[in-house]
């Protein structure tokens, strides 16, 4: 299996240095566009388009099996990006809005599909060893598609990155293939297959509470995440009015968030899963958040936000991925597969929509103190911290204790 699970972190290189080429960018292209005050809008719009993607994927799903259905979710997204190219030569400004509001959705739910690959294929032990690594190929693409973006968006121009993010899912697409094929495509039970209990199968949500509270936990994340993104993105607006300028350093911080990444999951995270619990981990991680908020609620500069966020990021993309995903391995082909996109994918959009919508009501009644972002990112890693305990407890009979 190990080979297999190589290709699909090599698939997740592709697609992870393709979302570098249209992460900044269609930030960048939309400030440039709304400003920076507008991007609330734009994410409270998100959830809607992540519901009917997810839905769709259900369907897909059911229809066709995981190695189509992941196939298809990368072909139709370098599609949606060629066109957005053309459409953005053309000055559409609308569509610059609308790629925001894309480019939020079609990775996270790429991104499970290749965890749900992988939970399926490897055993627990295996998970603490592999997934380390395999979220270090992704990085490795991340990293390699901000210094490309960093050191050439003023050169090349914003826009041509976003055909580069459409052509570069291609080979995302056939390594992903590839992997299916040398492990076999999971398959349900006879009971589950062809989305007989649901193209979502959303009763799990309330059947298994460790899915529930990674949820819950999710949720709380990413309104930490929106928090401190509002804020770096009103301070980039104020110190680089340039867009090209602009999205040089957006490309270089994204780098720098991968090497953290990419040093975590590659030097740090196979030895932190093997001999740290899970709890240990789990706590710690919302911990560093709450003192960073409290750090930028304090101390409001670029250099500081940009810590905060990296922070956050760099953790997410390691170190919390890694140790929460092998929570999943025991569970069924539909957890894995069509909860977890509802569980992780959606929510982690919905806090992100739901609190730029806080966000625009707010700005529609006043303005928003400065103070807000920061304060609002500790109570909510505050909450994280909390109910990172009922995830982590020891659910097994105690019959199963005794003789562990």
């Amino acid at each position: 299996m190990a080979g297999a699970v190589f290709l699909a972190g090599l698939s997740a290189m592709f697609l992870f240095c393709g979302y570098e080429f249209i992460r900044s960018p269609a930030e960048s292209i939309f400030i440039d566009k709304f400003g920076a005050g507008a991007k609330p809008y734009a994410i409270a719009l998100v959830p809607f388009m992540m519901a009917a993607m997810i839905y769709g994927y259900g369907r897909l799903l059911s229809a066709v099996g995981a190695k189509k259905a992941m196939a298809a979710s990368m072909l139709l997204s370098a599609a949606f990006f060629l066109v957005a190219w053309a459409m953005l030569g053309r000055a559409g400004k609308w569509f610059a809005f609308f790629l925001l509001v894309f480019k939020e959705s079609y990775v996270v739910i790429i991104s499970e599909q290749y965890w749900s690959f992988v939970n399926s294929v490897l055993k627990d032990e295996e998970g603490k060893i592999y997934n380390g690594p395999v979220a270090g190929l992704g990085a490795l693409g991340s990293l390699c598609g901000g210094w490309l973006l960093g050191h050439y968006a003023v050169g090349l121009g914003t826009r041509t990155f976003v055909l580069f993010a459409g052509l570069v899912i291609l080979p995302a697409a056939v390594l992903s293939w590839l992997g299916y094929e040398k492990a076999g495509e999971p398959k349900p039970s006879e009971a589950e297959a062809g989305g007989k209990k649901g193209h979502l199968h959303l009763s799990i949500l309330t059947e298994n509470r460790t899915v529930l509270f990674i949820a819950f936990i999710i949720f709380s994340a990413q309104v930490v995440a929106t928090a401190l993104d509002f804020r770096w993105t009103q301070l980039l607006q104020d110190f680089l009015p340039d867009m090209d300028a602009r999205t040089a350093y957006m490309g270089r911080f994204w780098m720098h968030v991968n090497i953290f990444s990419f040093s975590m999951q590659f030097l740090a995270t196979p030895f932190l899963l093997r001999w740290i619990p899970r709890r240990g981990i789990l706590t710690f991680i919302p911990a560093v958040h709450i003192v960073t908020c409290l750090l930028l609620f304090l101390h409001p500069t670029l250099g500081l936000a940009s810590a905060a966020f990296l922070l956050f990021k760099g953790m997410d993309y390691s170190i919390f991925r890694a140790s929460k995903e092998t929570l999943y391995i025991p569970f069924s082909y539909d957890t894995r597969y069509r909860a977890k996109q509802v569980a992780e994918a959606f929510t982690y959009r919905f806090a992100k929509g739901l609190t730029a919508t806080w966000v625009s009501a707010l700005k529609t009644l006043g303005t928003v103190a400065q103070g807000f972002y920061p304060a609002l990112g500790a109570i909510f890693a505050s909450a994280w911290l909390v109910m990172s305990f009922p995830l982590t407890a020891d659910r097994r009979p105690p019959e199963e204790k005794a003789a562990a």
